[in-house]
């Protein structure tokens, strides 16, 4: 994974890197914050470039929500759930204060 995502940095240029942060709904830490913390730091070594952990907290909730009425079938919407729940988490941090 993270020759993957070197490779995306390369061929992308990105200026930082967003990553979400599993925290459990009542915003505490759990293990696998920790684990994504871990990665987050290894991808910044690996890539040198700034990582932002953003709260991925019902992402995949609202990914399900924009797909609920789209006519597509579960097996699309499997699909495509990550990707919208990473597009959400994308617009979360662009997202003013």
């Amino acid at each position: 994974l993270l020759d993957a995502i070197a490779k995306a940095v390369t061929v992308h240029a990105p200026d930082a890197i967003v990553m979400g942060l599993p925290l459990n709904m009542d915003g505490s830490e759990g293990p696998a914050v920790v684990q994504a913390r871990a990665f987050a730091e290894q991808v910044r070594v690996r890539t040198g470039l700034v990582v932002h952990l953003q709260d991925e907290r019902l992402t995949s909730f609202e990914a399900d929500q924009r797909m609920a009425r789209s006519g597509r079938t579960h097996g699309e919407k499997k699909e495509l759930r990550d990707a919208l729940a990473a597009a959400a988490l994308l617009e979360d941090f662009l997202r003013p204060i």
